[in-house]
């Protein structure tokens, strides 16, 4: 029996029909139209007050680590032989919904970058667009709306990948130290820590070994080097960096130079800065430029080998110690202090007293005279950069052990001379430094050295809280403290001993609050009697969820504290000492 055919329309096709049913459907699915808004100009929309280019934002703790994101990724599954798919929908068409080019940024997909674009390269190029924008370009030596680190090092490194690769691995290192991880657990940051090692190891074999992708490479690893506080690092690589600069001649500084030349420029001579502040060493510096750090070295004798004083005491040394706090003064009596050392304090009292009284005056011994027109803000910065330097030479040549305490403990409190302002990722490693010598000092025998002991824990523990995301371990300075020190028990017993060192009524208040919280979480431990393993666990719980914003703010001072630095140690910019007619008549 013959089935029944429908009857077709007079036009002999089925278009009409489905075209009509697809029509019904659409109106009963509710479909709306689409009304356009006629473009203005000037109005913008409201989520225009953010970020219009990439907004970064730290790793969630919980996510699965980098080696499983690259796994889940890179898995691509194989399509089976016995696929019936037309090939006609395996074709390649433009639509908002299919995924980015394989190796694009969501900053411009359609450029490739110059190694394969992984989870944690558009991550952390995400990081390094997002800290850049956030940091001023109005004292740069190349300027403009746009911050150079943008408009000429990231174009440059899009076709230079072992630059490329050495950038990834310090915005890597960045984001990972200040979450509070460890770099040498995370296979991605190890991967472009290598490739780059790598790649300038075979650009050194070949006749392009100075060109400015090997410098640069050369100074991003040096910067990688710091943050990790490998001393040994920085000094081998600042060596390398002096070799490579000796073979290739010295970088010009003619007026009508390009901003790329003038970026390099800036960018070497940051990173003789951190070399010599790492190793303790003034850089050499022209005969027309100031060499604040160089003038001081020899002014505080840093220069020589430390030398201890023996009773009796020449009229010059008493005058000195006169002049310092009482706390001061008795332990460089009783105790084994260098000459260098004694006049590093008079200098850090000099800068109490000026910074606390708001006045500027000239002759500060400490540093040579400055410049007519001279901003009070930049000798600010100038004298605390030149004392953290001058005691940064001090804690790499002191082996006693209550000196190399004292000199921490100095540094410590130079950093909260600047307002309490909060400290970057830049001092990272001097803080880390902080947290490995102190909690494992033992009780000194004298009164003199356990009060000198107390105040350097109490202004190691306020340098560690101004911290803008707080360092694991850094409660194990107090912790430690209030072990072995009863008297630090007691807001009146230890405000008295700290008073005979260095203070200020901010920093004072300021270093209450910190022992306040310690014992508090003293008394916390003590009442439920926690083990050690529970007292690292509740160590810092805010650490764990850090804020977007206190991340960012906490890496993007990193570069300005170098620029400072190498403008204190007065070769950036190289500025010419004043003609003789110019020069102040005292």
């Amino acid at each position: 029996m013959n089935s029944p055919v429908s009857p077709l329309p007079p036009d002999g096709s089925s278009s009409t029909i489905k075209t009509k049913s697809n029509i019904l459907c659409a109106k009963g699915s509710g479909y709306k139209r689409i009304r356009w808004r006629k473009y203005d100009p000037k109005k913008r929309p409201a989520e225009a007050n953010g970020d219009q280019f990439v907004q970064w934002l730290p790793p969630n703790p919980t996510r699965i680590d980098s080696r499983e994101e690259e796994k889940q990724h890179s898995h691509v599954p194989t399509p089976k032989r016995n696929d019936k798919t037309p090939p006609s929908s395996k074709a390649t068409i433009t639509s908002p919904l299919l995924p980015l080019p394989l190796n694009g940024t969501r900053v411009d997909p359609f450029l490739n970058l110059p190694i394969k674009a992984t989870h944690c390269v558009r991550d952390t190029m995400d990081y390094f667009v997002t800290i850049c924008k956030g940091l001023n370009s109005d004292g740069s030596i190349v300027p403009g709306p746009v911050n150079p680190h943008l408009s000429l090092l990231l174009p440059y490194a899009l076709h230079h990948s072992i630059l490329f690769e050495s950038i990834i691995a310090v915005c890597r290192a960045s984001i990972l130290l200040s979450l509070g991880r460890s770099t040498f657990e995370d296979s991605a940051f190890i991967q472009h820590r290598g490739n780059a090692i790598a790649g300038l190891n075979r650009k050194l074999q070949s006749r392009e070994c100075t060109d400015d992708d090997a410098l640069l490479t050369a100074t991003m690893l040096m910067t990688l080097e710091y943050l990790m506080g490998n001393q040994y690092g920085v000094r081998m690589h600042c060596t390398g960096l002096e070799k490579m600069l000796q073979l290739r001649g010295p970088v010009s500084n003619d007026k009508e130079q390009s901003d790329w030349a003038k970026f390099v420029r800036q960018g070497l001579t940051a990173y003789k800065a951190l070399g010599s502040f790492v190793t303790g060493q003034p850089p050499d510096i022209p005969a027309d430029s100031p060499g604040y750090l160089k003038e001081t070295f020899e002014e505080l004798a840093l220069d020589k080998p430390l030398s201890y004083p023996e009773p009796p005491y020449s009229p010059d040394l008493c005058i000195v110690l006169s002049r310092l706090p009482s706390g001061f003064s008795e332990l460089c009596l009783k105790s084994r202090i260098s000459v260098q050392m004694i006049n590093v304090a008079a200098s850090i009292s000099a800068a109490t007293t000026l910074l606390a009284s708001k006045s500027l005056l000239d002759g500060v011994f400490m540093l040579s005279p400055p410049e007519q027109g001279l901003c009070d803000e930049e000798r600010h910065q100038t004298m605390i950069q030149t004392l953290l330097s001058s005691l940064q030479r001090m804690s790499l040549s002191s082996m006693v052990p209550v000196e190399h305490s004292l000199t921490l403990g100095l540094l410590s409190y130079v950093f909260q001379l600047r307002s309490l302002s909060p400290l970057n990722l830049f001092y990272d490693p001097l803080l880390r430094n902080f947290i490995m010598s102190f909690p494992c000092h033992s009780k000194p025998s004298t009164v003199e050295e356990q009060n000198c002991l107390i105040w350097s824990s109490m202004a190691a523990a306020g340098a560690l809280a101004l911290r803008v995301v707080p360092m694991p371990g850094s409660h194990t300075v107090m912790d430690h403290a209030l072990e072995i020190y009863p008297d630090m028990r007691s807001w009146g017993k230890v405000e008295k001993i700290l008073r005979g060192f260095f203070w200020t009524e901010d920093i004072g208040s300021h270093w209450k609050t910190v022992w306040e919280a310690a014992i508090h979480r003293r008394e916390f431990l003590l009442r439920r009697n926690f083990s050690v393993q529970a007292q690292h666990e509740m160590a810092f719980p805010a650490s764990l969820d850090p804020d977007p914003a206190t991340i960012c703010k906490h890496i993007q001072g990193a570069p300005r504290a170098m620029i400072e630095m190498s403008q204190t140690m007065g070769i950036c910019p190289f500025r010419p000492r004043p003609a003789k007619d110019e020069e102040i008549i005292e």
